[in-house]
């Protein structure tokens, strides 16, 4: 399955006024103008106080909404100003606009987006809380987004490499395709990584004691592995300069290990939420908790297991 839908046609990302969202807004003009699709942003406001007294803690809903849509127009004009110089953003170009609603930003987020048609969501790089972290914005779109959500944690500089971690299901080759399809529009390279984590057999045993049937363990690396070289043997790579690696180990950490290499990281995720993804332990989601560059999360609707 290999696409060749144009994809993003329409940018959202998420605005705010405490500074985490400033290298995604960077990021997010850079994409618009590099892609030449439109750009929007969008700002949570925070809703009514429902407990009577608590207006005095909620100093951004005390300030009303045109206040803080001057405030928001003003930081982003201080984001693009100091916007690294190596991105080539656009001086003359007329600022994007910004829409402000009332809610939960995860919900704000995704509405904005379905009513709009945006199909990449910008967001910047999520808390890290302690313990299952559940409740962040960035998990709440993902879960929801209409197609790809991008998470930029650090300064945004042009992206010359691009690593899709893929584990060979169709929608893990259909985020290879946008991988691709990116690595066009960019003028970056690409590697296709599939990390394969071969399953425990038996028993544990002492370091001393033999350990099982490590022939069988062997014989799945070499399937895989030839499954691997022949599914991107007959990829079409449209003239993208690419190369493959095939690897043992979690899949997570493999992609971290390598990510100081790249400028970006595509791949595809089930978007799911709550307890099972804790428990499924979704590679996405790890690479999103700790990555250091930018990752590109791409949702599909199909029931699939995706990395």
């Amino acid at each position: 399955m290999q696409s060749s839908t144009r994809f993003p046609n329409r940018i959202l990302c998420g605005l705010d006024l405490d500074g985490h969202a400033n290298n995604a807004a960077s990021a997010a003009v850079w994409l618009s103008e590099r892609l030449q699709v439109p750009l929007e942003f969008v700002h949570a406001f925070p809703p009514r106080p429902i407990l009577w007294g608590k207006e005095k803690d909620m100093p951004e809903w005390m300030a009303g909404t045109e206040v803080v849509g001057q405030a928001l127009r003003k930081s982003l004009h201080t984001i693009l100003s100091n916007a690294p110089a190596e991105l080539g953003l656009s001086s003359s170009a007329d600022a994007p606009p910004i829409h402000v609603s009332s809610g939960p930003r995860a919900q704000v987020i995704l509405e904005r987006a379905r009513s709009t048609g945006a199909d990449l969501i910008v967001l910047g790089a999520h808390h890290k809380h302690a313990g299952l972290d559940f409740g962040n914005t960035v998990r709440g779109v993902l879960a929801h987004a209409p197609r790809g959500v991008w998470v930029q944690p650090d300064r945004p500089r042009p992206v010359r490499r691009i690593l899709a971690p893929v584990d060979l299901s169709p929608d893990s080759l259909e985020a290879l395709a946008q991988a691709r399809d990116l690595a066009l529009l960019f003028g970056a390279s690409l590697t296709v990584l599939q990390a394969f984590e071969a399953p425990a057999l038996g028993a544990s045993f002492p370091a001393s004691s033999a350990v099982g049937p490590t022939y069988v363990v062997e014989h799945l690396i070499k399937a895989e592995r030839a499954q691997f070289q022949t599914s991107m043997a007959g990829f079409d790579w449209r003239g993208v300069a690419h190369d493959e690696r095939f690897e043992e180990g979690s899949p997570a950490q493999r992609v971290l290990a390598h990510q100081g290499e790249y400028d970006l990281v595509v791949m595809g995720t089930h978007g799911r939420t709550g307890l099972s993804a804790a428990l499924l332990g979704s590679v996405a989601h790890g690479v999103l908790r700790a990555a250091r560059i930018p990752v590109l999360a791409l949702r599909y609707a199909r029931e699939a297991y995706l990395i």
